[in-house]
């Protein structure tokens, strides 16, 4: 309302700008405003911005049956704040405390071994999505999430193992288009294991046994299958995790993190599949820790690690250097199985 009293209406364009600038919890209230409001959060063209402004790093951190989220604050200080996500607390029984979770673009997958039912969630706008429960019977199920840039398209692989047949059948869960889960007509002779899977490229990742332990990899867009051999034979693939880096795929290795250093082999795109190795070395104050990671985000590894106080080691991959990230807030009593970077995401399930 001016001087005169009369009421002056934004520009749509102004409106527009200053809306892609606030956090998702605001932008979700906002949405209740009006029909006007309602339409621009979801049209895709703001969504493309938003994400360009949503810079800040934030972590989803998984405790004993709950679920937190922290923000780095950028005050000089290496410390961060928690706070308890009770929405997602009230699913919690379809994601225990020892839920397997991947991450894509601020998306999470979740599910647990003995359940047979995968959620997918979005912790920027509390959003929660229940995925149909698969029609086989008792079988040993995974689900991984994936996304298709040229598309547009997020898509949940699910592995089912068959044990009296020995081998794994893959179905595919399209979010916001089907209604059930679709036969990919993908079968594998090997084991899929219940590890966090990782997508990077359009291409999800997850480890598997045959004859040997090797790596499968799904192409979301063509819905496609190959198996990627390791740079050796591995043994215990639970000493190993999959991780992005730079858009590639990387697996940690940590067997040798109380002798100062750990392995980080990368899968270099070309057209034999190479892996190179990165010896990475860790300060001695930190050796007799026993880290716990997540995904590589804005150029750094983050591990986490439960003694005392809680805190984060981050590795800065271009710089070769550590830093330490205080979480504050976060209960002693309740340690942390699990922690996943992410940006702000308004991305809607449809």
């Amino acid at each position: 309302m001016n001087s005169a009293g009369k009421i002056v209406s934004i520009p749509q364009e102004i409106m527009f700008e200053i809306f892609s600038w606030l956090p998702s919890n605001s932008l979700m209230r906002f949405k209740c405003v009006s029909k006007f409001c309602n339409s621009m959060v979801s049209d895709s063209a703001f969504l493309d911005i938003h994400k360009c402004h949503s810079v800040r790093t934030k972590f989803l951190v998984h405790g004993e049956g709950v679920y937190y989220t922290a923000e780095e604050k950028k005050d000089g200080k290496a410390s961060a704040s928690v706070l308890q996500l009770d929405t997602f607390n009230n699913h919690y029984n379809c994601n225990p405390a020892y839920s397997r979770l991947n991450c894509v673009n601020g998306l999470f997958c979740g599910y647990e071994s003995s359940y047979m039912q995968a959620t997918i969630f979005n912790p920027s706008t509390k959003q929660v999505q229940f995925l149909p429960k698969p029609n086989e019977g008792k079988c040993w199920n995974t689900f991984s999430l994936g996304f298709e840039s040229e598309e547009n398209k997020y898509k949940v692989l699910r592995t089912t193992y068959h044990p009296r047949e020995r081998h794994t059948k893959y179905w595919v869960f399209t979010l916001g288009i089907d209604k059930s889960w679709r036969d990919t007509q993908n079968i594998f002779p090997c084991i899929p294991y219940s590890m966090p899977s990782v997508c990077t490229s359009g291409v999800i990742y997850q480890f598997a046994m045959a004859d040997y332990i090797s790596i499968v990899a799904f192409d979301v867009k063509s819905e496609k299958i190959e198996n990627i051999a390791l740079w050796y034979a591995v043994e215990f693939v639970y000493y190993y995790q999959l991780i992005e880096v730079k858009s590639k795929l990387g697996v940690i290795d940590c067997r040798k993190w109380v002798r100062g250093y750990f392995d980080l082999w990368i899968l270099e795109k070309t057209p034999k599949r190479e892996w190179e190795r990165h010896i990475i070395g860790v300060p001695s104050i930190w050796k007799t820790t026993k880290p716990k990671f997540a995904s590589f985000f804005d150029g750094e590894i983050v591990f986490v690690v439960n003694s005392g106080d809680s805190c984060c080691l981050c590795y800065d991959f271009t710089r070769k250097s550590w830093r330490e990230l205080k979480i504050k807030g976060h209960p002693k009593e309740n340690d942390i199985k699990g922690i996943y970077s992410y940006v702000e995401s308004l991305v809607p399930f449809g």
